[in-house]
């Protein structure tokens, strides 16, 4: 991007021209400073022109360009300096004349290279904003470089994602199909099962239909059978009854046998003790008989 001339630069290179005895101009300031536009050079040395510095050593009324012949030795440099400053002193009131017209000419030619200085400012600044816009789009072109490597590479990646993507959404596809034939065999299933179930309810109505009527049978025999249970309490009762009786009978019965069964122990004892004795007579009478027959 360019750097704008300053007016203190152009200042201060007005002041080292003027030094050595030279009216600055706009073309030997371009030619020292080498930058800037001839509009913006001759601003700036107006501007000077009409500064104490420049009216103190009658910048205007200098030459243009001091230069001696080159017929001249460098060692009479100095004298004929001096020489050629008073020559052109005596001489300056011949040229007055001609120094006016070619002021006025000047002054003419002036215009033209202020219409000139201003098409060539004009194309300065157009110059600088081209310049300052190619700078600003090629920062804008590098930003988008960078930004268009990021998204190639970020595409780059969404790519084999994309690939990984494609391969697990063929797989998922195949699982589908799977799980669509899967369902689709659970329809079946299904739909035989509604049927087995339809069937079966159909047969369960049956069934309930028949166990209604056999519930309906079973109520009647029930009612019957209760009527005889009924009447039937009433006959145990009365064999309850008849069976008490019976009860103390055999009551009394059992207390008769078991006093008799204590009789026939105490008769059976008798009993035994009288066969004791009766082999004990036996055994005494059987020497006797031996005794005898000897």
């Amino acid at each position: 991007m360019a750097i704008r001339l300053t007016e203190e630069e152009v200042h201060i290179a007005c002041a080292e021209i003027a030094s050595q005895g030279e009216r600055p101009t706009s073309l030997n300031l371009l030619d020292k400073l080498g930058r800037g536009s001839l509009t913006t050079i001759t601003k700036y040395l107006n501007s000077w022109n009409k500064t104490d510095d420049a009216q103190a050593i009658d910048a205007e009324s200098l030459p243009t360009v001091v230069q001696l012949p080159s017929e001249l030795s460098k060692e009479g440099e100095d004298l004929l300096k001096k020489m050629w400053n008073v020559a052109k002193t005596l001489t300056d009131k011949d040229l007055e004349v001609q120094r006016e017209a070619l002021k006025q000419a000047e002054i003419a030619n002036q215009k033209k290279v202020e219409e000139a200085f201003k098409f060539s400012e004009a194309q300065s600044m157009k110059i600088e904003r081209l310049e300052e816009n190619f700078s600003s789009m090629k920062n804008k072109l590098d930003a988008e470089f960078t930004a268009h490597k990021k998204t190639e590479s970020k595409l780059n990646g969404a790519e084999k994602e994309n690939v990984g993507l494609s391969k697990d959404n063929e797989q998922l596809q195949n699982e589908i199909q799977e799980l669509k034939n899967k369902i689709s065999s659970l329809e079946e299933s299904n739909k035989a099962a509604n049927q087995n179930k339809q069937a079966l309810q159909d047969n369960y109505s049956k069934e309930i239909k028949a166990k209604d009527a056999e519930i309906r049978t079973l109520e009647i025999e029930l009612s019957k059978v209760n009527e005889k249970l009924a009447s039937s309490v009433v006959e145990i009762e009365k064999i309850n009854t008849h069976c008490e009786g019976i009860t103390e009978e055999l009551k009394t019965i059992k207390t008769d046998f078991k006093k008799a069964n204590e009789k026939a122990s105490d008769a059976e004892k008798l009993v035994a003790k009288l066969e004791g004795k009766l082999e004990v007579y036996k055994s005494l009478e059987k020497p006797k008989k031996e005794i005898k027959d000897s």
